[in-house]
């Protein structure tokens, strides 16, 4: 795809078909988001992939969390989660003081894999919902670092119509 299409036909994905995501990529996403920038050249993340049992054993987490919340979201994203084919666990590997220039670099990172894989016909979804879950989701993985974001992956079902958004006149400060 060219780049505008890419940028204008990128959606947040919740509905996927039932299709496995070859490896290959999987693979091809994250070195394509592994270019992305990031303050002094820190590159402060961490991918762990996750399929099948360890993918769903996440959203029951974050359907547990749901019982004691008052976001209703949870459950959205937890059957999100469960539907999708795969769920890349986005660390934070704190290789500086300035956790600040680290997020933004794992918010570009993040982003560069939501374009690649519209680039490559699959649907994506940047959950957030999972951060009140971060602690149980490295315990379970069995990772010691801080699970900042995710990133559901799979054939979306259908491309959703685009978002209204802001007009630029809204997000120019003259």
């Amino acid at each position: 795809m060219e780049y505008n299409e890419v940028v204008n036909t990128r959606r947040s994905i919740r509905k996927y078909i039932d299709k496995e995501v070859d490896d290959s990529l999987i693979e091809e996403i994250i070195k394509s988001a592994m270019k992305s920038p990031s303050a002094h050249n820190l590159q402060p993340w961490k991918v762990k992939i996750i399929k099948g049992n360890v993918k769903d054993q996440v959203a029951h987490l974050l359907l547990e969390k749901s019982k004691t919340s008052e976001d209703p979201s949870l459950v959205a994203t937890a059957n999100t989660i469960l539907n999708a084919n795969v769920l890349l666990l986005i660390f934070y590997e704190p290789l500086s003081k300035m956790r600040d220039f680290d997020v933004l670099s794992i918010g570009s990172f993040i982003e560069h894999i939501c374009l690649k894989a519209t680039d490559l016909g699959l649907g994506s979804l940047w959950i957030a919902n999972t951060n009140c879950i971060s602690s149980e989701i490295s315990s379970v993985v069995h990772v010691p670092f801080e699970c900042i974001s995710t990133v559901a992956l799979g054939y979306k079902e259908f491309l959703p119509k685009e978002r209204p958004r802001k007009e630029y006149e809204e997000v120019v400060i003259q």
